[in-house]
């Protein structure tokens, strides 16, 4: 754990994993001071709770109190200010990640990876540990309206944080155990091979001293045979945990789970598709681990709720609006199934806001498939979340690639205020709407809302726009 005490400067301070460990800093009795260049909800959240928040990165935020610096893996620190500031004070400069590590030493920690579903997966074992009184710290990737925000100072000697690959540092952490649920193809940049992204996934179990692993993902199947006495779990094929009749009716999923051959209870759960049925199976093995009784894992998950952008229903009044965080291909084909198991019979229209130039260019097959399940997709300009353009990268890859693998009707986006405009056209009753994205796609689903909120559509018969 830190020093309480101790004064800490994040530059970055408002992503989703740094504003998290701020607050558990914060709330161990360290003071903490940081910069981002814009003002929003975790940086209001964490001024409140007493940390000095700076709206520039300027080096005169490093000031004389400031004993570590900690540094966000968007940031850019051979041309930082402030991290220059830093050396020449010769403060000790820590990354997010090794900042993560030292925080848990001395805990029992379960770190969560995967290339999707860690951020649900996280939130279902805090919520399962919350919920039996372990009252664990932890670190999650996104608000969670179930638990206090998206971090929070436990008493326990207990932790579960997600664990982000994307920079290549999580190996730094060395958790006790470690929950390994998918391994896909992304952060090309950073690993350069599918081989070595799979290589790291595998070092990192490793490191762990039990493991929980999903084994409906053939990566991790052929990784198993690497790893000491894994708990394994999984729908479609044999393992410890597993999940049987299996029941969808919109936001609504109930299972009942096998335990070593026998039948434990039947778990209900806000949160749709077999996707998530998963990652509730990865939540209820780990809590097994640290001693939580399955049939109080599966009584804790009937409170769930998703943490926002995952599968957020943002309107319900006979057309159906959500947002959606998935930005992979397995992420999208898997929500857009979970919708078909559903709500099926609705017309699916997806709106989908690539994200990185280098993505687009190592996935552009694997979105086309991904969209079969939706009548209708409508693609964005891609988010280039600090990345420079790459010559012949573009949206219109996946477009073509979407035309070629789906029946899909598929609209080439000029802009995210072109969507807002071409649904409001396209809206007929009975619709599921869905965005996709890691950027600022939400906008464009957040004002549809509005726009049936406030009335302005007018019901016609299905069929008649088109």
């Amino acid at each position: 754990m830190q020093n309480s005490g101790k004064y800490y400067h994040f530059v970055g301070i408002g992503g989703d994993g740094m504003s998290g460990l701020a607050q558990v800093m914060l709330e161990a009795g360290c003071s903490v001071s940081g910069s981002d260049l814009c003002e929003n909800d975790k940086t209001m959240r964490l001024r409140n709770a007493g940390a000095q928040i700076y709206l520039e990165h300027n080096p005169s935020n490093i000031t004389d109190e400031i004993e570590e610096v900690i540094v966000s893996s968007a940031i850019d620190c051979a041309n930082s200010a402030e991290i220059g500031e830093a050396k020449k004070r010769e403060l000790r400069i820590l990354s997010r990640i090794h900042a993560l590590s030292n925080l848990l030493e001395g805990h029992r920690s379960i770190g969560v990876a995967g290339t999707h579903g860690k951020t649900t997966t996280t939130a279902m074992i805090a919520t399962i540990l919350s919920y039996t009184g372990l009252d664990p710290t932890y670190l999650i990737g996104a608000d969670c309206p179930d638990l206090k925000g998206n971090a929070c100072l436990g008493s326990s000697g207990l932790a579960v944080t997600e664990v982000d690959e994307s920079d290549g540092l999580f190996l730094a952490l060395q958790p006790s155990i470690a929950v390994l649920g998918n391994i896909g193809k992304d952060h090309i940049s950073t690993y350069k091979t599918y081989g070595a992204i799979k290589e790291s996934f595998l070092r990192f179990v490793n490191r762990a001293e039990q493991s929980v692993l999903s084994l409906d993902d053939p990566n991790i199947r052929k990784l198993a045979k690497d790893i000491t006495a894994p708990f394994t779990v999984g729908i479609e094929t044999q393992a410890d945990l597993q999940a049987i009749n299996i029941e969808h009716e919109q936001l609504n999923t109930q299972f009942d789970i096998i335990l070593f051959g026998r039948r434990i209870c039947r778990v209900s759960l806000s949160a749709p598709g077999a996707h998530n049925v998963r990652n509730a199976l990865a939540a209820i093995g780990a809590s097994f681990l640290v001693g939580v009784d399955p049939q109080d894992a599966a009584a804790a998950l009937v409170s769930f709720q998703l943490p926002q952008r995952r599968f957020q229903i943002l309107e319900e009044n006979g057309v159906t609006v959500v947002d959606d965080y998935a930005h992979l291909p397995e992420e999208i084909e898997a929500t857009l199934q979970a919708i078909r198991d559903g709500w099926n019979g609705r017309r699916i229209i997806a709106i989908f806001q690539p994200h990185r130039y280098t993505r687009t260019q190592a996935l552009e097959t694997e979105f086309g498939s991904a969209f079969r399940e939706a009548e209708i997709v409508l693609v964005t300009p891609i988010y280039p979340a600090r990345e420079l353009p790459i010559a012949g990268v573009s949206a219109q890859l996946i477009v073509d690639a979407i035309k070629e693998n789906t029946a899909a009707h598929v609209y080439s986006l000029s802009s995210t205020a072109a969507g807002v405009e071409l649904l409001k056209e396209q809206i007929e009753p009975g619709d599921f709407i869905i965005s996709f994205g890691a950027g600022d796609i939400w906008k464009v689903t957040t004002e549809i809302s509005s726009f049936l909120e406030e009335g302005s559509f007018l019901p016609v018969a299905a069929g008649e726009r088109r």
